[in-house]
């Protein structure tokens, strides 16, 4: 740590951005806090007399408060999403917005629900304030919704270099923490504008692990490795520590990865891994798997298990319903669903749940609170006893009612504004058909069919979804365990329940998608690789797919063969 230390002084001392890239459980996160703490040190009186602050942006609401905690909240650091920083920063530029939008909806493609008449939306920008909302996107009213942000960003970036030097001057230090997982948009943003344009006044630094980039679905998926030309921007620094998991895994994960060899850091524990192939590829096979690690290899009876897909999962944990609704839309909306970033069970999650649940346990205050944040107003005595009668109602159709109910009772109820397309469809709004070309009505039968689906489901499988999404249930996923760490760990592998398009297990092992589909093969080594490195003394791994003479090879190859057990 001295020495990783060292250089990432150093290169803040000369000015120069640079690159920590360090395997799993080598502490990402406190290489970059000691960078924070480094500078509070040694330059507060500089910053405060300047009137600048550090910025620090993160990729989720948990890492930011994780920070902010560990530099006991010093105001010198701004720690937010990399969304709230680009609107923090581009929010006064309405000028530079509104060309920006126009620009950026002329390259939506046609089929888009987001693209305007090109003439209608000229005509109307002069007017609008553009804004930035989890409504929904409408370019009409100037509203942009998370991946609108990111597009129209790097527009703006691009078309006016003189605001990256107008941040650098504000912000002269800018963090970057899990920086795989940062779209491409944003990385043109850093480093395609805001580095190159800031005449030498700022010093950006990107902490991460290329390896664990894991999050592939929507519009803007995380870009994993940064790009060549503009890695050369940046001094590397790599960081091969491992504190965090046993000798026996890492061995596993250096055979996983060449890039970076891991040395233990921290008396690690000596462990064990084994790879389990159960007789059958079924439930009967996952129970066969997990007796025999407790009854003949002598495991412990807690074990966290941790899915790679959720078809198993969804049924244990009671969201399969959801799952097959969402699957039969299609793997674009399924993958969505699953890593949280859907706008309808994002809404059901972050806006319905924390209000019912606040009222449920009797908390007047927070739930008061969650209500105005949302947009409630409890102007009289009046509409506060309505809004009780509507909490009252709530609860019991959220109990015992569907999806649908819930919904239209929020819509009648006025207590939770919803998502423009959600509540034009919770209001029974449909497209015509007959003012639709083939595949447009063909993308609205689609929707339909979708929603009646959805609708018809009981609220039950979202409560349970949120509780398993927030790690309320003994289960998690490859999105669910990023950063977490247990002492005892079973990875269940389960081609059939993947999304092939996107991952292929067995194809991974045998080597098949190295040769045919390197992108597949390396979404399947990386989401393994982080599921793997979250155990700190024994890993099993469970395969419940097809047994085949070159997967044998390739498991007896990477976990060695007497680790290798057939049921």
């Amino acid at each position: 740590m001295t020495d990783v230390h060292d250089k990432i002084v150093a290169a803040i001392q000369a000015g120069q951005s640079f690159l920590l890239d360090a395997g799993a459980g080598a502490g990402k996160t406190y290489s970059l806090v000691e960078a924070l703490r480094h500078l509070l040190a040694t330059r507060r009186q500089t910053l405060v007399r300047s009137g600048q602050t550090i910025a620090c942006i993160t990729f989720t609401n948990v890492a930011k408060d994780e920070i902010a905690e560990r530099i006991g909240h010093d105001p010198l650091v701004g720690i937010s999403t990399i969304h709230d920083f680009l609107w923090d920063v581009l929010v006064g530029h309405q000028r530079a917005l509104r060309r920006a939008v126009a620009k950026y909806n002329d390259g939506l493609k046609a089929t888009s629900s987001r693209r305007k008449d090109p003439a209608e939306l000229a005509a109307a920008l002069p007017t609008l304030t553009i804004s930035y909302s989890d409504r929904g996107s409408n370019l009409l009213k100037g509203r942009l919704h998370h991946d609108d942000l990111l597009g129209v960003a790097r527009i703006v970036f691009a078309d006016n270099p003189l605001l990256s030097k107008l941040i650098a001057a504000k912000f002269p230090f800018l963090f970057v923490d899990e920086y795989q997982d940062t779209s491409r948009a944003v990385v043109d943003v850093l480093l395609g504008s805001l580095l190159p344009n800031s005449g030498g006044a700022l010093v950006l630094g990107l902490f991460g692990d290329k390896m664990q980039n894991i999050y592939h679905g929507g519009e803007h998926p995380g870009v994993g490795e940064i790009p060549a030309d503009y890695a050369a921007l940046l001094t590397p620094i790599v960081k091969s520590d491992n504190r965090r998991c046993s000798l026996a895994v890492i061995a596993l994960l250096n055979c996983i990865r060449t890039d970076i060899e891991q040395v233990p850091a921290d008396n690690n524990a000596v462990g064990s891994v084994v790879y389990v192939h159960p007789a059958t590829g079924d439930a009967a096979g996952l129970e066969q798997a997990q007796q025999y690690l407790r009854e003949t290899l002598h495991w412990p009876a807690e074990i966290k298990e941790l899915y790679l897909t959720h078809r198993l999962i969804g049924r244990k944990a009671g969201y399969g319903g959801l799952l097959e609704v969402y699957g039969a839309r299609g793997g674009f909306h399924r993958e969505r669903l699953v890593s949280g970033d859907d706008d309808i069970i994002d809404f059901m999650m972050t806006r319905v749940e924390p209000v019912a649940t606040a009222w449920e346990k009797g908390s007047q205050g927070q739930t008061v609170s969650l209500l105005k944040r949302h947009g409630h107003v409890l102007a009289s005595n009046a509409s506060k006893a309505a809004s009780r009668a509507a909490l009252d109602t709530l609860l019991q159709v959220r109990g015992a009612g569907t999806i649908g109910d819930v919904l239209t009772h929020l819509r009648t109820s006025s207590l939770i504004a919803m998502p423009e397309e959600l509540a034009l469809r919770v209001d029974g709004g449909q497209l015509d058909l007959a003012g639709l070309d083939a595949e447009a009505a063909d993308r609205e039968n689609r929707d339909r069919a979708f929603y009646a689906g959805l609708f018809a489901l009981p609220y039950c499988e979202v409560t349970d979804y949120t509780a398993f999404f927030e790690d309320h249930t003994p289960y998690a996923t490859k999105h669910g365990v990023k950063g977490a760490e247990f002492d005892d760990v079973a990875v269940i592998l389960d081609d059939a329940g993947a999304n092939w398009n996107l991952y292929s297990f067995t194809k991974y092992l045998n080597g098949e998608d190295k040769v045919s589909n390197e992108k597949r093969w390396s979404r399947s080594r990386n989401i393994f690789y982080v599921c793997c490195s979250r155990a700190k003394r024994n890993l099993a791994v469970i395969d419940l797919a097809p047994r085949s003479n070159t997967k044998d090879n390739g498991v007896a190859s990477l976990f060695g063969p007497d680790a290798c057990h057939f049921l």
